[in-house]
């Protein structure tokens, strides 16, 4: 028994040239029948893809300009808050002094009020006293006026009638 090793290590050339055209015609059949469509399904997938990356690019800046729109919302929401409690600030101290000057003016006006009561009731006082000073100084008249004509005792009667009317 001898075994070939050389017989077996290379392959016969008929082998070789059957397995070489075989694999040519499978290529053949191949770039025929299959190469387009592959191709056209590779192009199909790139451009499915390609659409996939510009809707994903399209929304992410889609996103941007409404997160910027969002942002300045944001800001004018604020500002229009910060606006609306300054007016409602001024608004208040508007309201105060009002009230204050309200109040002082009333008080100004109690205070003078007050005053010409006062004024008026001094009046009614002085012509009280005065009406009773000449009530006085009739009967005191009256008194020195039925008594004798004595200086000493119209003195005395005076005297005794201021005493009277003081106490």
């Amino acid at each position: 028994m001898s075994i070939d090793v050389a017989g077996k290590l290379f392959p016969n050339l008929a082998t070789i040239v059957i397995q070489l055209l075989s694999t040519g015609v499978l290529l053949i059949i191949f770039r025929k029948f299959f190469w387009g469509p592959v191709q056209a399904y590779f192009k199909k997938r790139a451009d499915f893809i390609e659409s996939q990356i510009q809707d994903a690019k399209t929304s992410q800046e889609k996103a941007k300009q409404l997160m910027l729109e969002s942002e300045e919302q944001a800001r004018q929401s604020a500002k229009e808050y910060h606006d609306i409690i300054e007016r409602a600030k001024d608004d208040a101290l508007k309201v105060r002094d009002e009230m204050v000057t309200k109040a002082k003016e009333e008080a100004a006006r109690k205070l003078e009020q007050a005053e010409r009561q006062i004024e008026v009731e001094k009046q009614q006082a002085r012509e009280e006293m005065k009406k009773e000073m000449v009530d006085i100084a009739i009967e005191a008249a009256t008194k020195v006026m039925s008594k004798e004509m004595n200086t000493k005792e119209n003195q005395q009667m005076v005297e005794d009638f201021v005493d009277q009317v003081v106490h």
